[in-house]
């Protein structure tokens, strides 16, 4: 790598560095382009240069989150027995890491932005939760292959698992971490072993 390119490089890191803690701290909405050229003494146009907008900054936060967690998910996936005890790893290992991750409140801000204000931004998302169904559709044939589960159709139950850990989310924002963790458990073992009544 030529020194230009190293220094390029060097920069984008710090611009990247600074904008996760302005984010963390003052949220997606209040944080501006210039408090993070300002935290990072590096002008605005040379973020824009690397970024393109605020937007496109955060989108590469988010992605950088999402790396982060993928190799921590592939440490833990040799801990479990079972596609059910791996289903219910991610709920601890997910939440006791968001509940407490800084960048939290800034993505709900971002994420409510982007559905209804962004084209791209919404894109991306559709991207993420495409890759998120797809992911949950695996687990679900990991079942089935091991004759843990019964045949059923993985795209269908991917894509009602995405939606349900999405939509825990959203309604277990008021809730306390143990809280949450109950609900999502519940949540599961609903879709797992149903609610009717058995003979």
């Amino acid at each position: 790598m030529n020194k230009k390119k190293a220094q390029s490089e060097e920069t984008k890191a710090r611009i990247i560095e600074a904008a996760n803690n302005v984010f963390s701290q003052r949220g997606y909405h209040a944080a501006s382009i210039e408090d993070i050229a300002n935290a990072t003494g590096v002008s605005k146009a040379n973020i824009y240069y690397h970024f393109k907008s605020k937007e496109g900054l955060f989108l590469t936060l988010l992605d950088q989150y999402e790396a982060e967690w993928k190799a921590l998910w592939a440490e833990q996936l040799k801990r479990y027995a079972s596609t059910t005890e791996l289903l219910n790893g991610m709920i601890d290992v997910g939440l006791k890491r968001g509940f407490h991750h800084p960048l939290t409140r800034a993505a709900r801000e971002f994420l409510e932005e982007a559905w209804g204000k962004s084209v791209e931004g919404c894109r991306q998302i559709a991207i993420k939760i495409n890759e998120n169904r797809a992911f949950y559709q695996s687990l679900i044939q990991q079942g089935i292959d091991s004759g843990e589960f019964k045949s059923v159709n993985t795209s269908d139950l991917g894509r009602i698992l995405e939606a349900m850990f999405r939509g825990l989310g959203e309604s277990s924002r008021d809730l306390s971490l143990e809280e949450a963790i109950r609900l999502y458990r519940v949540a599961l073992d609903a879709l797992l072993y149903g609610i009717v009544a058995r003979d």
